[in-house]
């Protein structure tokens, strides 16, 4: 299976975790806590290719335009569906 972006994983994630995602959308590096978190809402181990060996993950492109637009185009503690058009 390939590796999963945030966008894959999205729905399977928290209210909580959202939400922080929403409030850092220029984040380019995640913190160990949230890469385990989206490592739980995995359905495999190689989800997320590239963690470093502190548990920190780089976002690609892909997963930080995701992340701006989820951050600027719904509410924060509602899901954003897969594909949402950025506002």
């Amino acid at each position: 299976m390939g590796e999963s972006t945030i966008e894959d994983l999205w729905n399977k994630l928290e209210p909580k975790t959202q939400e922080w995602l929403r409030a850092n959308p220029g984040i380019l590096i995640l913190p160990r806590s949230v890469t385990a978190t989206l490592l739980q809402a995995s359905d495999h181990a190689g989800a997320l290719e590239g963690v470093d060996r502190n548990g920190q993950f780089t976002l690609s492109a892909e997963d930080r335009f995701f992340l701006r637009s989820a951050a600027f185009s719904a509410p924060v503690g509602h899901p954003v569906p897969p594909g949402a058009p950025s506002g």
